[in-house]
């Protein structure tokens, strides 16, 4: 990359401008010998901007140019380009022919962008490639015990109704923001503890209590959702959350998947209704049909549930769509410990 003294760029932006255009590399403007700002081709901080806005996170705000130099206001011609300065006096916009060519740019913005750029980048895939790796990923085998071998019980509405996933909070962070006591929590209180004391004392705790766990990266909460004990809700919401629900008496078993707070699952709509549902029900998925269309959120599942079919591990419809969740993301519950009572829970905060 070239530098260019200021007062020589002042004097021909046009010069400057048509080395850019014609050989697509940028020129760095110094000022005593210090960087101050970057010309460099409109194609490229397109491409820049494009992924710097797609990457999350980032304290730091975007710098803006404080240029104290003057600039006459509308189209200032440049031979045959035409220059437009920006508001803030320091960036500006070259264009040709009605054409952007190349921007102006602070070194300290344009360093943001390709920070951030570069974070975004990471997890970018083209199309085809991103396609590959996904059937890649699909056709890898389940983290642990998975989640297909609770299916059965858990349309029975054993060992839980409601199973939920959660992805940023720890299992304590999880149970306590459910209302679950803290003193339980503390105490390390089991399972198989609460079931023990409802066999002496014909009480009725077990189905009051949130069992909880981390797995694979994912922190695990499992409870019985007869009533509103527990609050059920993480506030802020997660990063990820899925959760599982199983009313037996009414047949009816949900699977909804929420990502930074916002409903992920499309759903199909009965009988021309117009409302929108909170819940996928898992009835209307059928092996061999893709239950998302392809330009939904969740039409990557797709192919997960596919490879679960061929795989021929399961029959039942709920176990193959848990195995597809299983191939999708990641979950496992633990099932020698939630079988035998080995898993951490708590009972709802004395109010």
């Amino acid at each position: 990359m070239d530098n260019v003294e200021l007062r020589h760029a002042i004097a021909d932006f046009a010069l400057l401008v048509g080395r850019v255009e014609e050989t697509g590399e940028r020129v760095c403007v110094v000022d005593g010998g210090e960087p101050t700002s970057v010309l460099l081709p409109a194609g490229e901080l397109a491409e820049l901007e494009h992924f710097a806005q797609r990457a999350h996170g980032g304290a730091r705000p975007r710098p803006r140019s404080r240029s104290g130099q003057g600039h006459p206001f509308g189209p200032d011609p440049q031979g045959p380009y035409i220059r437009y300065v920006h508001a803030d006096r320091g960036r500006m916009t070259f264009v040709r022919d009605r054409v952007v060519v190349a921007e102006l740019r602070s070194v300290a913005e344009l360093d943001w962008l390709e920070d951030r750029a570069r974070t975004a980048r990471q997890g970018y895939m083209p199309q085809k490639q991103a396609a590959a790796f996904e059937e890649f990923l699909a056709r890898q085998g389940p983290v642990g015990d998975g989640v297909a071998w609770i299916a059965s019980s858990w349309r029975s509405q054993q060992p839980f109704t409601e199973i939920v996933f959660v992805k940023g909070p720890t299992a304590e962070d999880a149970a306590l923001a459910y209302g679950a006591d803290a003193q339980d929590i503390a105490d390390g209180l089991l399972l198989h503890q609460v079931e023990e004391q409802d066999a002496r004392e014909g009480t009725d705790d077990l189905t009051r209590v949130l069992a909880f766990g981390e797995e694979n990266g994912w922190t695990w909460l499992g409870h019985h959702a007869f009533d509103h004990a527990l609050s059920r809700s993480l506030d802020p919401p997660p990063e990820q959350q899925i959760t599982l629900g199983a009313t037996m008496a009414k047949a009816l078993y949900t699977f909804s998947y929420f990502k930074d707070g916002a409903y992920q699952n499309p759903f199909p709509i009965e009988d021309g209704a117009e409302d929108r549902r909170d819940m996928y029900e898992l009835i209307w998925y059928t092996p061999g049909e893709a239950p998302f269309a392809p330009e939904t959120p969740l039409s990557f599942l797709n192919l997960h549930l596919r490879i679960a079919e061929k795989a021929g591990n399961w029959t039942d419809n709920i176990a193959l769509f848990f195995e597809g969740l299983e191939r999708a993301f990641g979950l496992t519950l633990p099932r020698n410990a939630i079988t035998s009572g080995n898993v951490r829970c708590a009972r709802p905060a004395r109010r």
